[in-house]
């Protein structure tokens, strides 16, 4: 009778190189704008998505096209200028903003993904215009000012993204071993092995294997040994991975 509440208008704008290197840097871990898109679009009526960065830095040429299928406004921000540094893609993204802002009927939430102090002035003056501003950022990598200033503020990745990140990463792992039939996976042997591989740090793959080891997806089983000895191996349970959609082969 009722139907369902109307969704609030909203546009949002990525600085995209603080999201790549922020995951790159912090957490080795790619952006995944698509599942952030989805979040946004329960809860908001996306009028418009611009997302700014220089594509033609061989790290984030690779998901120029990926992009561009999910949005036609992507600004490259390149300079011809030699000596050129992060500041001129901060410029060009505060005047896009100002100018979307400046239009007669501009939407009633504004979504920033930065993480830089330099976007606490126009945080303020969307907030004077009255609207709602929710900014994005980087843990670790994320203005305190900035935080202060948004009416709210998301830190990513979330807890549960970055879990996620690293059970793929192990269960990868584990899966090509399991491909080899006389190769028997250990528990630090995989945990150097997922970081060499992968180039991430040991301790955030041991905390990922010890959470996997007790919620039982994975357990440690004693077997022989190519000489005989007996040995601990990790053993996983596939039928629950697949059945709790843990881990899906690529």
């Amino acid at each position: 009778m009722f139907g369902r509440p109307k969704k609030a208008s909203a546009v949002a704008f990525v600085d995209y190189e603080h999201w790549f290197y922020g995951y790159n840097n912090k957490f080795q871990m790619r952006p995944n704008m698509s599942e952030w898109i989805d979040e946004l679009k329960t809860e908001f009526d996306l009028k418009d998505l611009f997302v700014f960065g220089d594509f033609s830095e061989p790290n984030l040429e690779k998901d120029y096209k990926r992009i561009r299928k999910i949005t036609k406004n992507v600004i490259h921000t390149a300079s011809e200028k030699n000596g050129v540094d992060k500041d001129f893609t901060d410029v060009i993204v505060l005047d896009q903003i100002y100018r979307y802002a400046a239009q007669r009927k501009s939407p009633s939430v504004y979504i920033l993904f930065t993480g830089d102090a330099h976007f606490k002035m126009v945080a303020q003056y969307l907030k004077d215009l009255n609207k709602k501003v929710i900014i994005y950022g980087v843990r670790y990598a994320f203005s305190n000012t900035l935080k202060s200033i948004a009416t709210s503020y998301v830190e990513m990745p979330r807890q549960s993204q970055e879990n996620g990140h690293y059970n793929h990463l192990i269960f990868s792992s584990l899966h090509r071993l399991r491909m080899k039939k006389k190769k028997k996976a250990t528990y630090w042997k995989t945990i150097k092995s997922v970081a060499e591989y992968n180039k991430v740090p040991q301790d955030r793959v041991q905390h990922a294997l010890d959470n996997l080891l007790r919620q039982k997806y994975i357990q440690k089983k004693e077997n022989l040994g190519s000489k005989g000895k007996k040995i601990e191996v990790l053993v996983v349970d596939w039928n629950a991975v697949e059945r709790d959609g843990v881990w899906q082969k690529s």
